[in-house]
């Protein structure tokens, strides 16, 4: 089912406000099996391109960004971050907030602004 809220699409944890791919991995990735954690990620970082669980998408995320940030977080914090941020911040709730609705035109500008009132970070944001 299409999600009824922003979803995450990857992490990408760093210092320099680069976007860090493809580090050298330091560990091995290992599949996640808590059932609560699993339950969490399906519902805030699901694999909406494929029907066969996220399972896969999580690992490639983590091997193409996650790895990059051993150094800060082992494979469960990098997970349990991302699900931390995401409940943190609603985007859909944030933007709404700040007047920015699907049925209304609005600059790139409005949303970033919107998006770092509350976070007090400047997003990196892609337009399709």
């Amino acid at each position: 089912p299409v999600p009824r809220n922003f979803t995450i699409h990857g992490l990408w944890p760093d210092k320099q406000r680069i976007m860090p791919i493809n580090c050298p991995a330091k560990e091995s990735y290992k599949s996640i099996t808590d059932s609560k954690k699993i339950k969490l990620l399906e519902q805030h970082w699901p694999d909406l391109t494929s029907n066969q669980g996220s399972a896969e998408f999580w690992r490639y995320q983590y091997k193409k960004h996650g790895t990059c940030s051993v150094d800060l977080y082992n494979q469960e914090q990098y997970f349990d971050l991302a699900i931390e941020l995401k409940e943190k911040f609603d985007l859909l709730k944030t933007l709404k907030n700040h007047g920015i609705t699907p049925s209304k035109t609005n600059t790139v500008i409005d949303v970033e602004e919107a998006i770092k009132a509350v976070t007090k970070e400047v997003p990196n944001l892609n337009c399709i």
